[in-house]
């Protein structure tokens, strides 16, 4: 079968975020100071060279693309300076970018004007649609805001007909983008033919899916990978400080809030009032403040670096130094929905009646709804494409013939 060649994809790659991977003469070393790439696995080498040959198919069919963590060991150590682990994150934006059918993805990680025009109009819908039947502020200004007065303020009804589109949106276009990923590396070449299929009929190994999930799961959960090549274990850099220490703040953060607000909804009347103590609001309070301290100090991180590291900068200062629009426009949206949303639990258990407080609970929601509705086109799909790669993996290896 003919193999097509893009002879624009060093080009296109660089849009993204890369810097000139030409200058890169296939030396091997990346590979082999990652401790990650093992067995099979010859990332970042292998991208690299897909790209410098154009096989854009390969590239972004590939689950090396994601089992690299950034740790940037390996643009440390270039003999060449030419940013392999810059060129592996800006990969996994252009595959992000053609996993997506719609060009949404794209605009949101080339583009800063389209990134404002996308989250204005989006802002524009929800808000509208969140006011449509809205009681509006209450006339006395002195009148304690409570959760009552917002649901008031954005009837409950409404959130939840809105909430429940917005999921349903959601899981519909990360189905359409998971779907092409996993397409694409069921049909990706392997090299070496490990756990390559041999075309005889046969029932789905589902033992190994299994046992590929829960692999899976302690690698995701328990952040092995990020701590295995955590480049940092050997630094000054205390544990509250360390980059896997913050995503796994990030993501247990988010976790507990989503978990929060589920029970909220199952099992909690709108209009009754819950004091802070309560299990569900303790684990949204703990949950929200687990969530700021990491997106904050990621965001502190990525402000003070230098733009233009030199070259005696370590790993973890060229991974904040680099960092991208779509980056900036995750980042911030995480950080101020968890901003506002503990502004609003404050505001609840305060004798205050501001009415400036209805305009933040308007903008917490409708960011709260952009970030989930742009997350197959952002930097929040790596949440979904990166288990999936991980699994994949495991599947592959624990199905081979010899297992």
């Amino acid at each position: 079968m003919a193999t097509r060649v893009n002879p624009r994809l060093l080009s296109e790659i660089k849009r993204y975020g890369a810097f000139d991977i030409s200058a890169c003469f296939n030396c091997g070393n990346c590979t082999a100071v990652c401790p990650l790439s093992k067995d099979n696995d010859a990332f970042p080498r292998r991208m690299i060279r897909y790209a410098q040959l154009g096989l854009d198919e390969h590239l972004i069919s590939n689950k090396e693309l994601w089992l690299c963590q950034h740790c940037g060991d390996c643009s440390e150590t270039c003999p060449r300076q030419a940013g392999p682990a810059e060129f592996m994150a800006a990969s996994r934006r252009y595959a992000i970018s053609q996993f997506d059918p719609s060009g949404l993805a794209r605009s949101l990680h080339l583009s800063t004007v389209r990134i404002l025009a996308i989250m204005g109009i989006l802002g524009v819908i929800f808000a509208g649609l969140l006011l449509w039947k809205s009681a509006g502020v209450p006339a006395d200004p002195a009148t304690q805001f409570s959760t009552a007065t917002m649901l008031d303020f954005v009837p409950f009804h409404v959130l939840h007909d809105l909430g429940i589109g917005v999921f349903v949106l959601l899981a519909v276009v990360a189905l359409l983008t998971l779907g092409n990923m996993l397409w694409m590396l069921a049909h990706a070449p392997v090299p070496g033919g490990v756990g390559q299929p041999d075309g005889t009929p046969r029932r789905f190994p589902l033992g190994a899916a299994f046992r590929a999930l829960r692999l899976t799961l302690s690698d995701v959960l328990l952040h092995r990978r990020q701590r295995d090549c955590d480049n940092e274990q050997t630094s000054p850099a205390l544990l509250p400080f360390r980059r896997w220490f913050l995503h796994l703040c990030i993501l247990a953060g988010f976790g507990g809030l989503a978990a929060a607000t589920t029970l909220d909804y199952l099992f909690k009347d709108p209009d009754l009032h819950v004091m802070p103590w309560s299990p569900i609001r303790l684990l949204g309070i703990l949950s929200g403040l687990v969530f700021t301290y990491g997106t904050s100090v990621v965001l502190i991180k990525r402000l003070f670096a230098k733009r233009q590291p030199g070259p005696t900068a370590t790993a973890s200062q060229r991974y904040y130094a680099h960092t991208v629009k779509s980056d900036w426009l995750f980042l911030w949206l995480l950080w101020l929905v968890s901003v506002t949303g503990f502004v609003l639990t404050a505001a609840i258990y305060l004798p205050v009646g501001a009415t400036w407080l209805y305009g933040v609970f308007l903008v917490h929601v409708v960011l709260a709804m952009e970030l989930l509705i742009l997350m197959p086109f952002t930097k929040f799909a790596h949440v979904i494409y990166r288990p999936v790669a991980i699994w994949y993996q495991h599947f592959r290896r624990l199905r081979a013939p010899s297992n």
